[in-house]
C-alpha cells in the first residue's frame, strides 16, 4: 500500500501547522531548566535556602505530574478536546512563570515553589497536547517520524537557548530579569497556540472530508486496561531513558563545576550540548521515515547513552565527548520512540496514551531527582554514585529494547519497514472497537503482507 501523492499546498499547510506545534512548547522548554541555568548555589544564595530546597523547584513540577499529566491527556480525549485543552495548559504555564518571576523580585521562595507547581500543572499536559497535535496532523503520512523529530529539535532549542541566555541576563542585568525573560517566551508560545487552534479547525475539516473514520466508542479510563503489552514496555523505556537524561541535566551545571573545575557559565554551555546536538534530529527522523525499524534505532540510542554516562562519570575524558554522545542518543530516541505510540494505540486514545507516558516519566524524574540530590548532599557532591545510577538506568533501558525486539519478531508492529508501519496505523484507525486487543491486533496484521 503506498501513500496517495498530495499537492505541495497540502504539504505546506501541514508544515505551517508543524511550526506552530513546535512554537507552542518553546516557552515551557525554555523555562523548565532556568533553575539549573542559574546554578544551585546562586538560587540558594538569592532565596536564602539550603541545597535540598533547590531540588524542590524540580520536584514540585514533577510530583503532581505523576498523576495530573495522565488526566491531562484523558481530558484532551474526553472533556476539553485538543484545542481548548492546549489553551488552558498554555495559560497555566504562563501563569506559573509569572509567579516565579514575581518571587525572584521579592526573594520569596514559597512563591517560587507555587509558580513552579502551577507551571507543572500545565507544562507536561501541554507536551501531551503537542504530541497529540503532531500525531493528528501527520498520522499515516510518510513523514510522521520526521514531524516528531522536528518537534523535538525545534522545541529543545528553547532548552538550549535557556542555558545561554539566562546566565547572560543574570550577569549583565539581574536574576529577576533573567527569570522574567522566560515569562516573555511563554507569552510567545501562548500566541502560537491560539494560531494553531485556528489552523487545526481547517485541518479537522479537511481530514474529515478526505478520510472518514468509523466513530469510536466514548473514551473510558478502563480503556487503558486494553492497551497492548508493547505500549507498556514503551512507557517503561521512556522512564529508563529520560531519567539519566533530564535528571543529569538538572544537576549538570554543578556537576561540571565540581568535577572538571569549569566556570558556571561554561558549565551551562556543556549542559546545553545535548539540546543543541538534538537539533539535527529532523535528519534522523527523515531517515527513519525511509527505512523504518524504530526499535533498532532505539537500541542504538540506549547504547550511546550508556557510553556517554560511563565517560562522564568514570573518566576525565573531555566532557564534550560524553555530552555530544548524549545529545545524539537523545535525538535518535525522540525521533524513534514517540511515533511508535500511534502504531499501537488508536488516534482517539492518543491523548490518554501520551498522558500515561508523561506521567510515568515525571514520576520517575521526580523521585530520581530527590534521590540524586540526597545522595550528593550525603556524599559531599561525590558524583560517582549518581553516575552509577544513570548508567544502570540506561542499561535497563537497553534490556527493555531487546525485549521489545524479541516480542516484535511475532507482532510485527514496530521493527518493520516504514511503509508497513504506516499501513498498520491506517488500519488501526479504521477499526470500530474502542481499542485493539492483542488478538484482534494480530488478526489485523495478517491482512498486510510483509
Amino acid at each position: 500500500m503506498s501513500e496517495v501523492k498530495q499537492p505541495w499546498t497540502e504539504h505546506a499547510f501541514r508544515y505551517l501547522g508543524l511550526f506552530f506545534i513546535c512554537m507552542m512548547t518553546f516557552g515551557s522548554y525554555y523555562i523548565y531548566d532556568i533553575p539549573s541555568a542559574l546554578t544551585q548555589d546562586k538560587i540558594d544564595t538569592w532565596y536564602g535556602v539550603k541545597e535540598i530546597k533547590y531540588s524542590l523547584l524540580y520536584a514540585v513540577y514533577n510530583f503532581p505530574n505523576m498523576v495530573i499529566v495522565f488526566f491531562g491527556g484523558f481530558l484532551i480525549d474526553t472533556v476539553f478536546g485538543l484545542k481548548l485543552g492546549s489553551i488552558i495548559f498554555c495559560c497555566l504555564v504562563m501563569t506559573g512563570q509569572i509567579l516565579f518571576s514575581i518571587s525572584a523580585n521579592s526573594k520569596t521562595f514559597w512563591l517560587a515553589l507555587l509558580g513552579r507547581t502551577i507551571f507543572g500543572l500545565g507544562g507536561e499536559s501541554l507536551s501531551v497536547a503537542q504530541s497529540t497535535f503532531c500525531a493528528a496532523w501527520f498520522n499515516g503520512r510518510n513523514d510522521l517520524n520526521l514531524a516528531f523529530a522536528i518537534t523535538l529539535g525545534f522545541s529543545r532549542i528553547g532548552s538550549a537557548v535557556n542555558f545561554q541566555v539566562t546566565p547572560t541576563l543574570d550577569n549583565k542585568f539581574s536574576l529577576p530579569t533573567a527569570v522574567w525573560f522566560g515569562a516573555i517566551c511563554c507569552g510567545i508560545s501562548f500566541v502560537a497556540c491560539i494560531v494553531l487552534c485556528f489552523l487545526d479547525m481547517a485541518r479537522s475539516r479537511k481530514d474529515a472530508a478526505n478520510n472518514p473514520v468509523i466513530k469510536n466508542d466514548p473514551v473510558s479510563i478502563k480503556d487503558i486496561t486494553k492497551f497492548p503489552k508493547m505500549v507498556w514496555l514503551i512507557f517503561a523505556l521512556v522512564v529508563f531513558f529520560y531519567v539519566p537524561l533530564f535528571v543529569f541535566v538538572s544537576i549538570g551545571t554543578q556537576f561540571f563545576v565540581n568535577k572538571f573545575g569549569t566556570t558556571s557559565s561554561f558549565a551551562g554551555v556543556l549542559t546545553s550540548i545535548p539540546y543543541y546536538t538534538a537539533a539535527p534530529s529532523p535528519v534522523i527522523g527523515f531517515i527513519i521515515d525511509r527505512v523504518g525499524r524504530n526499535l533498532s534505532w532505539m537500541a542504538l540510542s540506549m547504547i550511546l547513552l550508556v557510553v556517554a554516562h560511563s565517560i562522564l562519570g568514570f573518566t576525565m575524558v573531555n566532557p564534550y565527548v560524553g555530552m555530544i554522545l548524549m545529545g545524539f542518543s537523545y535525538a535518535i530516541m525522540a525521533a524513534s520512540i514517540w511515533p511508535t505510540i500511534p502504531a499501537l494505540i488508536p488516534s482517539s486514545r492518543l491523548g490518554t496514551a501520551y498522558g500515561l507516558a508523561f506521567a510515568f516519566q515525571n514520576a520517575a524524574i521526580a523521585l530520581s531527582g530527590l534521590l540524586v540530590n540526597a545522595i550528593l548532599e550525603k556524599t559531599n557532591n561525590n558524583y560517582y554514585y549518581t553516575e552509577a545510577i544513570f548508567v544502570g538506568s540506561a542499561a535497563i533501558g537497553l534490556l527493555i529494547v531487546v525485549l521489545l525486539i524479541l516480542i516484535d519478531l511475532k507482532e510485527k508492529k514496530l521493527n518493520i519497514p516504514s511503509q508497513d508501519m504506516k499501513d498498520n496505523i491506517k488500519l488501526l484507525n479504521k477499526q470500530s472497537e474502542p481499542l485493539l486487543s492483542e488478538q484482534s491486533s494480530i488478526n489485523n496484521n495478517q491482512e498486510i503482507t510483509y
